[in-house]
Formats: C-alpha cells, sequence, structure tokens
C-alpha cells in the first residue's frame, strides 16, 4: 500500500493594516487542478456536472 505524504499548504504573510504576521492555511492547494473548460466555480458544481452530463440516460420515466 502507498503511503500519501501531506505536503505544507501554509504561508506567513504580514498583515499591511496592523503589521502582524498571519498564518494563510490552503496557499497552493489547487496547484496542478485542471477543470473542464465551462466550469464556474461561483455556481454549484453538482448542477453544472448533471447538466454537462453526456452518459445518454435518460432521468424520466418513458411510458
Amino acid at each position: 500500500m502507498t503511503k500519501s505524504h501531506a505536503t505544507s499548504t501554509s504561508t506567513v504573510v504580514r498583515d499591511t493594516k496592523t503589521g502582524r504576521l498571519v498564518t494563510v492555511f490552503g496557499v497552493g492547494a489547487l496547484k496542478g487542478l485542471t477543470l473542464k473548460k465551462g466550469v464556474d466555480l461561483t455556481k454549484p458544481i453538482a448542477s453544472q456536472a448533471l447538466k454537462g452530463s453526456k452518459s445518454g440516460r435518460s432521468t424520466t420515466a418513458k411510458s
């Protein structure tokens, strides 16, 4: 079994208003992520996935 190694995705930056150091978590977490053209991250992903599904299966009952 392969072990996965967690990479550090935090960076320390200085707050320009207060001068304090702040740790920002998640920096670079999406590095290398490729999205399909037309996917809008400001809208619900599930509805976009269902809308773009090309499985050929009908969700309505046929009589």
